[in-house]
């Protein structure tokens, strides 16, 4: 059976005017790994696969159908986001339209937190739960054989009396089992980091964990849940090297939800990263609570160049209430422990939340300032299915919209009681101009530009500085 992995297409947001310049660019800057992960376990099991990055390729509807028809395809997977989950309407309508005779497979966030609503869409005709790995060759095969789909765990399907949800697949235990992820078949060229984000090219991404322990009200668990599951130091390092040597990168982006989980994790990484002696930079996300100013050393040897923090808010009250499990003391130990050592400390910062202010937000603006941060990302709260807060935000405000097509984090969905939407489009505005709009910024980023190639990648952000300053853009 050939099977196509498609990650939806971002035009129809564009031309329906759903989107803004921030987020086209986003969805520029990695390959879809999760795809990545399945098309390799498929190919491991000798079925052929493509992977169709729509959204990079910047595919229309029709291109992509002529792919899926070119390869003869036989099983079609869409993975969707509830932000992209209108992209993945459209698109396998027109499948279904084309082809219909082709079953389609959804997979990824949305239809794991939401079956019920993503199946009032008859254009999908079943859907992979959680993880994917093992349930897809497996529902594949049943497919194949035309057996019976009620014992592959964790799929949903239509039957004539409605939805059949089979038994929950447990989580792989053992993430190591897992082939690197089939990046060969995405167009890796076309991925590009952000200017202020990017040391040396290629950069390239990897996942080294699933899932975190955390309770932040507002993170979309439905995949992973609280579940933790790292891959072992070896596989890690041993894959870096793989992308080092196959692929020539030069800087690499861990991109999983939380990298430093703790001390000893990382040193075990770290530490394999020094005894091959592999020459590329990385970055990471880390937590405040888990970061030591030793640790930061021993990253920064063994060639991390940027932490991502996950701050959320200059409040404790409103850390507090969000469940961040972290005070705004320990966000200013690691910024400047980290600017101390030559890092270049990264913040991360939503305003919004179901119990903000202008008061909360503007005490947000004021640490980010008073902090030695390089760089800030500014998100606005919204409240996904199924999140913590999603249960109990009309106690504290109100949705603007519930197309879930609008669900974006760059745009007002959720409303604090005490503040009006335009004041909290505003309050983002000012933000960015607060705190890029000083002469320290200036002379951190001028520091760094050492060649007419690092003045060019700056040029090319100022039409995504001016949506983000004035929204003209």
């Amino acid at each position: 059976m050939k099977v196509t992995l498609i990650n939806p297409p971002l035009n129809i947001q564009i031309r329906k005017r759903r989107i803004s310049s921030v987020i086209n660019n986003l969805f520029f800057n990695s390959p879809p790994l999760g795809l990545c992960y399945l098309a390799a376990v498929l190919e491991k099991e000798k079925i052929p696969v493509k992977i169709i990055d729509a959204a990079v390729e910047n595919l229309g509807l029709p291109e992509i159908i002529n792919r899926v028809r070119e390869f003869d395809t036989d099983i079609v997977g869409i993975t969707s986001t509830t932000t992209a989950f209108f992209n993945a309407v459209e698109l396998a309508k027109n499948i279904k339209k084309d082809s219909p005779d082709v079953p389609i497979i959804l997979g990824g966030p949305h239809v794991t937190a939401s079956p019920q609503h993503a199946f009032s869409f008859d254009c999908f005709d079943m859907g992979v739960l959680r993880e994917g790995e093992i349930t897809l060759p497996m529902l594949l095969k049943a497919l194949n054989d035309k057996g019976d789909l009620r014992g592959v765990d964790g799929i949903v399907f239509r039957e004539d009396s409605g939805l059949f949800y089979a038994k929950p697949r447990e989580y792989i235990k053992e993430l190591d089992v897992l082939p690197f992820p089939a990046r060969h078949l995405v167009p890796l060229k076309l991925y590009t980091p952000q200017p202020n984000d990017e040391r040396a090219l290629p950069k390239l991404s990897m996942i080294t964990s699933r899932g975190c322990p955390y309770g932040c009200i507002f993170c979309d668990k439905n995949v992973f849940e609280k579940s933790y599951r790292s891959f072992s130091a070896d596989y890690i390092v041993s894959e870096m090297e793989y992308l080092v040597k196959n692929f020539g990168a030069e800087d690499i982006a861990f991109v999983d939800s939380l990298f430093a989980i703790s001390e000893k994790r990382v040193e075990d990484i770290v530490g394999q990263i020094q005894k091959r002696r592999i020459k590329v930079s990385w970055t990471c996300t880390v937590r405040a609570n888990t970061m030591t100013k030793k640790l930061l050393k021993k990253m920064k040897d063994s060639g991390c160049w940027r932490i991502r923090l996950g701050i959320e808010s200059g409040n404790d009250e409103v850390l507090k209430f969000i469940k961040k499990d972290i005070a705004t003391e320990q966000v200013k130990n690691v910024a400047n422990w980290a600017h101390e050592i030559g890092l270049q400390p990264k913040g991360f910062f939503m305003i919004g939340h179901l119990v903000d202010t202008k008061k909360t937000i503007e005490d947000s603006i004021k640490l980010a300032k008073s902090l030695p941060l390089k760089d800030i990302t500014v998100q606005i709260n919204t409240p996904l299915p199924n999140t913590l807060q999603y249960s109990v935000y009309k106690q504290y405000g109100f949705l603007t919209k519930q197309d879930y097509s609008n669900f974006t984090f760059w745009q007002p969905i959720f409303v604090p009681e005490s503040l009006k939407e335009s004041e909290l489009i505003k309050l983002h505005r000012k933000f960015y101009r607060s705190f890029y709009l000083r002469p320290v910024i200036f002379w951190r980023h001028l520091c760094r530009i050492r060649s007419l190639r690092d003045l060019k990648k700056y040029i090319k952000v100022i039409n995504l500085l001016l949506h983000l300053f004035f929204g003209k853009a």
